[in-house]
């Protein structure tokens, strides 16, 4: 560990400034011991490489791979892929291990790894990351036989698994706004193979936005509008779940959730943002969908993972089966005034969320993330960025008025 920067291990993946901070030289290191905690674990097969569209990301792949190759594993090469194009061909070729590079929303002078082992779990820090990092010291210097490295294409069975479930009922008209990075590409070679969807540039009756390596996704409806993920995750949730069912939605996301799995006979478990966290808490549980405030979507029946596409199919499925404006079919939820995630620049997160607390004490608090402070007609939640030196704030309210008034008083306090 001498040798990389520990500060790299963030809580749910591995992430730095390139090449300052993780570099080929890491990839390859990071690799072998990958390897060797793989093989005390007992997981034997190939090892899933893929990447994203960042300059770094085609040598930091290569210098992985040949991580994996020196400790006498075969690795499946994915080339350039998005992330969940990625958790679906790991699945696919029921692979030992996997690791995706990329920094997912992180400025482009990030890079980094997600990781997965045999059954699709997440390799982080409640799981994997202490003992890799302990593998660290010795793994690289050893060298075995070479494994093969073997080129793999995933995209046409990831489409055909994506169509089943989008049972388009009415044509449909939508935009698709341009992003750059892996998703793009996909999204549109998707879209093209749908019957009854067509791509317009104006006139649709709904759009979408990825971001970069296509693991989040943000609808707007037919006049342009954005969509907040809150609604569109209301919106399945009220014509998805069954009574029984198990959601799981982060600390920051609105009421209108819990009022939602209530009505539907359904139970609702908060947990913590970030993707390793859920992934974790959905197989446990056996959680159907889970959801976050950043666009974030899971499923069970994608892997206990998230997908953009895979949202995609979902929402197309549901607006085509009413001839309603999906503005419309949006309206019942927008009960309350979310403010979305604000943004405040911070190396002392835990400093200011200890003075709120302090200074909010006469509201219900819970602490699962950061502080949630709960009062009659308003509540917030402040927690640190697990991936940048950020706070981010969450106000709802019953009324508009309050919300900004809350909004004004704990900014002027953070």
């Amino acid at each position: 560990m001498s040798e990389i920067n520990p500060m790299i291990f963030r809580e749910y993946d591995i992430r730095g400034v390139y090449p300052d901070e993780f570099d080929e030289d890491a990839a390859y290191k990071i690799a072998a011991a990958f390897c060797q905690y793989l093989e005390q674990k007992k997981h034997f097969g190939p090892v899933v490489v893929g990447y994203d569209a960042r300059i770094s990301s085609p040598s930091l792949a290569n210098a992985f791979r040949q991580g994996v190759l020196d400790q006498g594993r075969d690795a499946l090469d994915l080339g350039m892929v998005s992330t969940p194009l990625f958790y679906f061909a790991f699945n696919s070729a029921k692979a030992a291990g996997g690791a995706m590079v990329t920094a997912s929303h992180n400025p482009e002078t990030f890079n980094g790894l997600k990781l997965l082992r045999e059954g699709g779990e997440i390799v982080y820090e409640k799981d994997g990351f202490s003992e890799i990092k302990k593998l660290l010291e010795s793994a690289a210097g050893r060298k075995l036989e070479g494994g093969s490295s073997i080129k793999k294409e995933f995209r046409g069975e990831y489409f055909t698994f994506l169509k089943k479930f989008a049972e388009i009922k009415r044509p449909l008209k939508i935009t698709l706004e341009a992003s750059d990075g892996s998703a793009y590409p996909l999204a549109k070679e998707f879209i093209g193979g749908l019957e009854n969807v067509r791509a317009v540039e104006a006139g649709a009756d709904l759009g979408f936005k990825l971001d970069s390596d296509g693991d989040r996704i943000v609808f707007s409806d037919e006049n342009k509008g954005a969509v907040s993920p809150n609604l569109a995750y209301a919106f399945l949730l009220d014509k998805a779940l069954e009574p029984g069912d198990l959601v799981l939605a982060s600390v920051s996301m609105s009421k209108i959730i819990d009022e939602v799995c209530f009505r539907r006979g359904a139970s609702l478990s908060r947990v913590r943002v970030g993707h390793a966290n859920i992934k974790s808490a959905m197989r446990v549980e056996n959680a159907r969908f889970a959801g976050e405030l950043s666009g974030h979507f899971y499923f069970r029946d994608f892997f206990y993972s998230d997908s953009a596409l895979f949202m995609l199919a979902h929402i197309l499925t549901l607006v085509s089966k009413s001839g309603r404006p999906f503005s419309e079919l949006l309206s019942p939820y927008q009960k309350y005034f979310h403010s979305g995630e604000l943004n405040f620049e911070t190396r002392n997160s835990e400093d200011i969320i200890e003075r709120l607390k302090k200074e909010y004490s006469d509201g219900r608090q819970s602490f699962l993330d950061g502080l949630t402070v709960e009062f009659s007609g308003w509540w917030f939640n402040l927690h640190a960025s697990k991936t940048e030196p950020l706070v981010r704030l969450v106000v709802e309210a019953d009324k508009k008025e309050l919300m900004e008034e809350k909004i004004k008083e704990l900014t002027e306090k953070i």
